[in-house]
């Protein structure tokens, strides 16, 4: 059965730190809850620029939301039936990941900004169209630090990003997970309370792999 690789990056502008993962899975049915969350898509529905995300961007936006407003539900329904499936994953990370949900507990969904949906589609689209070096850094080597600013996002900005194979659910459940990452700064951003503010972006990358960007900020 083949092998595909995820790759995860997380920019931490406060240490000027970029941080790399791969996470080779096969190819497979990934599980999914039978039924949604009736508030996280309300919420979403209700945010600037939402109605106008790609799908893959919807899909993320909803799985992100969904660990911050039911973190226990996230674990039992979405998390556990991932590590069944793929058993190489249920390592320390995953028993640390199940700690750490139950201590945020539930945490303000994010809000869409419309400036931060422009931020993370732009960097998608710069670096899935032309299959540049994967990074923070724009294709012409504009760092993350100067895309916000030039964007008017002056402070507590964080971007994660990943490329993928497969579907948008187990991209963000292998950044809640942060495989190899002793640091686990995927997750503490994500599960960071003074975080309130995200932009998603998707775009093809090459023939079938998808890369995804979120773009955080502190209330603006």
């Amino acid at each position: 059965m083949p092998r595909i690789p995820f790759l995860l990056f997380l920019f931490l502008p406060l240490f000027s730190l970029a941080q790399l993962t791969v996470v080779e899975l096969e190819v497979k049915k990934i599980p999914e809850p039978v039924s949604r969350d009736s508030a996280v898509d309300a919420w979403n529905i209700t945010q600037p620029g939402y109605r106008q995300l790609p799908q893959r961007s919807k899909e993320l936006l909803y799985w992100t939301n969904l660990a911050r407003h039911n973190p226990k539900y996230f674990w039992d329904s979405v998390l556990v039936p991932l590590l069944r499936a793929f058993p190489k994953l249920n390592k320390t990370e995953a028993k640390s990941l199940e700690l750490d949900l139950k201590r945020a507990g539930q945490l303000p969904m994010f809000s869409l900004n419309t400036i931060l949906i422009r931020t993370a589609q732009a960097h998608a689209t710069d670096i899935g169209s032309k299959k540049a070096t994967l990074g923070h850094n724009s294709s012409t080597g504009v760092d993350f630090g100067t895309r916000m600013r030039l964007a008017g996002i002056r402070r507590c900005a964080n971007e994660n990003i990943a490329l993928s194979s497969q579907n948008v659910l187990l991209s963000v459940a292998l950044l809640y997970l942060d495989i190899n990452l002793p640091a686990l700064s995927h997750r503490k951003t994500l599960l960071d309370p003074n975080l309130r503010e995200i932009g998603v972006g998707s775009a093809l990358y090459g023939q079938d792999q998808y890369f995804l960007v979120q773009d955080f900020a502190c209330a603006q």
